[in-house]
């Protein structure tokens, strides 16, 4: 059976200034029809930049994002957004603060 998600060697790297800060290093994944993933971590681990990079949002700075088949790093701006809207779904969490009454 074949993945329909496998990243290899993936890193994101971000520039900040002077200093080069490694958001991923080298992530190695592989998600098979019918299974359920969790992005779990503490803040500032990296799972935002995950996801964006899986969901074509970001290019990876190394490695690749297989995405049902097609590798997003040789599509261009079109195609990541094709297939966004064809495969991928987004819920983006937003903080919220309850206020005792």
């Amino acid at each position: 059976m074949e993945p329909i998600l496998k990243t290899e060697g993936l890193w994101k790297v971000y520039r900040t200034g002077e200093l080069d800060v490694a958001a991923l290093r080298g992530v190695n994944v592989q998600v098979l029809p019918g299974e359920f993933v969790s992005v779990m971590g503490p803040s500032g681990c990296g799972k935002s930049t995950f996801l964006h990079v899986i969901g074509g949002l970001t290019q990876a700075t190394r490695g690749h994002v297989l995405l049902d088949g097609n590798d997003l790093g040789a599509l261009g701006d079109a195609g990541r957004t094709r297939l966004r809207r064809q495969k991928v779904g987004f819920i983006f969490s937003a903080l919220q603060t309850c206020f005792p009454r």
